[in-house]
């Protein structure tokens, strides 16, 4: 069972990681835009492969 101190901890922690994500997200998209539309353009057609791959796999069952 953690304390409230080290709960306390815990949130910060995870609160400063949240903020740092975005930040480096938004100064990437920022400094890089081509790169980072290249990039999203990569993970949305993964994702949509992957999609398709699953619901070949659940018509198939």
């Amino acid at each position: 069972m953690l304390t409230t101190t080290e709960r306390t901890r815990e949130m910060f922690v995870r609160r400063c990681a949240f903020i740092t994500f975005w930040l480096v997200l938004a100064l990437y998209v920022l400094r890089h835009p081509v790169n980072a539309a290249h990039t999203t353009k990569a993970l949305l057609h993964g994702l949509a492969a992957a999609a398709d791959a699953l619901a070949r796999l659940v018509s198939a069952l």
